[in-house]
């Protein structure tokens, strides 16, 4: 009785949470650049300043 809701609603949260997880991985990819310090999804390669 109770699985008819709670199987539907696990099916559902582990295939969004595996989308947002192959998303990450995606991004990841695109933005991370190991030749330089870079800042995740930033235009800005200057330090910041220790002010």
């Amino acid at each position: 009785m109770v699985f008819q809701y709670l199987l539907p609603a696990l099916i559902g949260f582990v295939f969004v949470m595996g989308a947002a997880y192959a998303g990450t991985l995606r991004a990841l990819e695109v933005y991370f650049d190991p030749d330089r310090q870079s800042i995740f999804l930033s235009d800005d390669y200057e330090p910041p300043n220790g002010q």
